[in-house]
């Protein structure tokens, strides 16, 4: 599938039209994205709806949003994008429509603050307009019939979410949003993730029967993760006779919040960050595509591998423990199973396994495991840096300004540490005193390893099934098996261990693992 990479954005600059003589309005200074707007016609001081009607009461007027600041000329309301367009034979005619599309905004000469709506199609361009028995019009001419003023709304709705993309198939619809959320410090931040969800029609009705809610494997590089790129998960969708909602989040420290420490393996905040989405998916899915999560027997099942598989049975743990989750919140997602593959449930012990055996075949796990929990626990580390973990020869390379730039992927991180250390050795990788577990702080680090253990201190209501390959390379076997006894005996769901990929890698046994999911075997 491919994300609407290009979106024409005629408000951030400036551009002269010999035809007009129109410049482009500033964003910033005259939308802000997910604000909620009515729209005013200057010259009729008439409303538009969302029905394509002209109202003389703001109190019947539909209240509108911009799409987004670096795409402002999508306008949605509530399940319908303002889409001009030429039928041809049919002329011009006005597209209120679930299809999102663009259409110039460009600043009006004849009204100041006030805008005009322009569409091209092929050397003829019309303005929409208000006619004189106070129907929608499209006006060659460029007169204050065409001017439109942004008007707060008087009745505005409490959004979770704003969308960033929205891109409309024949059989399905894409989108990407930035959702309410919040960082470390518990202060408020905005995230991003990706939806995918059948429609019955071109940008219509949601037909979905389930929601399948995916956390995705470690990604370094930020262009690759899922509101950005061609997730890899969503295969589970195009594939999958299913056809369920799809959710992935980016997490904290990718997508637009990039500029930001990602908490690796930090369960809590991953797992918070994770249901925030969620539960602003629900919103955005009755708004845009009429379907009500809280109508009907809509289940939600959890997949995710390697550190996804992590997040999602921490997810599983917040759905049901915490109490920012409402009992009944629990009965509106209806979270029924874990299908969880090859994840790091018990990083203590991960740890304990990669300073055992010294080689590590995926070097960048351990400077991302440190970072990111020292990022997660400053209580615990207090004046202790990720730099005190590692070598001299580490440090000088960079290898943690290259991991926090997001510009680079695994690969490049793993030929990095090699290229400065020599070899993929912990004890080449690791400082003196990070080696020694009895010290300072590795004390501290196994602290706070511990604050990451999903393998206790709770009872699992849903079902859990772990898949995992015996000879994985990357994260120990050991931890599928601590975390199925934890769980198998006091489980109120069936906990089952299905052993996949014998023999293969830890990014071999993600082929097999995800071809289980695409075939739906979550359900």
């Amino acid at each position: 599938m491919k994300k609407l990479t290009t979106i024409i954005s005629v408000l951030a600059v400036c551009m002269t039209l010999s035809a007009y003589a129109q410049t482009a309005m500033q964003v910033d200074s005259a939308i802000v994205p997910g604000v909620e707007y009515m729209l005013r016609n200057v010259n009729s001081g008439l409303y538009l709806t969302r029905t394509g009607t002209m109202v003389s009461d703001p109190e019947q007027a539909d209240s509108w949003r911009f799409l987004s600041a670096q795409s402002p000329t999508m306008l949605h309301s509530n399940r319908v994008f303002l889409f001009m367009a030429n039928g041809g034979v049919s002329g011009w005619r006005l597209n209120l429509t679930g299809e999102a599309a663009t259409q110039e905004v460009l600043a009006s000469n004849d009204t100041p603050g006030a805008f005009k709506f322009r569409c091209k199609y092929l050397l003829d361009t019309r303005s929409l307009s208000v006619q004189a028995d106070s129907t929608i019009g499209f006006s060659r001419t460029q007169d204050t019939t065409n001017d439109w003023q942004l008007v707060r709304s008087t009745q505005p709705n409490t959004h979770l979410y704003r969308l960033l993309t929205a891109e409309t198939k024949g059989s399905y619809t894409e989108f990407t949003i930035a959702y309410q959320s919040i960082d470390i410090q518990g202060n408020p931040v905005e995230l991003s993730g990706y939806i995918v969800l059948p429609t019955l029609s071109k940008g219509g009705m949601c037909n979905a029967d389930h929601i399948l809610f995916s956390t995705h494997y470690t990604m370094t590089k930020n262009s690759d993760v899922p509101s950005l790129s061609d997730p890899f998960d969503a295969l589970t969708f195009t594939m999958s006779g299913n056809k369920p909602v799809m959710i992935e989040p980016d997490y904290l420290g990718y997508g637009i919040t990039v500029d930001m420490r990602h908490p690796y393996l930090a369960p809590d905040i991953m797992a918070r960050n994770s249901v925030d989405m969620l539960v602003a998916s629900h919103q955005l899915l009755r708004e845009m595509n009429g379907f009500d999560v809280s109508q009907g027997n809509i289940k939600t099942y959890g997949i995710g591998y390697s550190q996804g598989g992590s997040i999602i049975l921490a997810v599983q743990k917040y759905i049901e423990n915490s109490p920012n989750v409402s009992d009944s919140l629990r009965q509106v997602i209806k979270y029924t199973r874990t299908c969880t593959g090859a994840g790091p449930y018990n990083p203590l012990a991960t740890v304990s396994q990669y300073m055992y055996q010294d080689r590590l075949s995926m070097p960048c796990a351990a400077p991302l495991l440190v970072s990111g929990l020292v990022e997660a626990f400053p209580q615990i580390f207090d004046t202790i840096q990720a730099e005190d973990y590692f070598s001299d020869a580490f440090n000088q390379a960079d290898i943690l300004g290259m991991m926090r730039s997001c510009n680079y992927s695994i690969d490049d991180l793993n030929a990095a540490i090699k290229n400065a250390c020599g070899d993929n050795l912990m004890s080449l990788m690791m400082s003196e005193d990070a080696m020694d577990m009895n010290s300072h702080i590795m004390q501290r680090l196994q602290k706070a390893l511990g604050q990451c253990d999903l393998t206790r201190d709770w009872t699992p209501k849903a079902d859990i099934w772990f898949f995992h390959n015996t000879d994985d390379d990357v994260v120990p076997y050991l931890n599928t098996i601590s975390a199925y006894n934890a769980f198998r005996d006091k489980a109120e769901g069936s906990v089952s261990l299905y052993t996949t990929g014998i023999g293969m890698s830890h990014t071999a046994a993600a082929v097999d693992f995800m071809a289980r999911m695409i075939l739906g075997n979550y359900k």
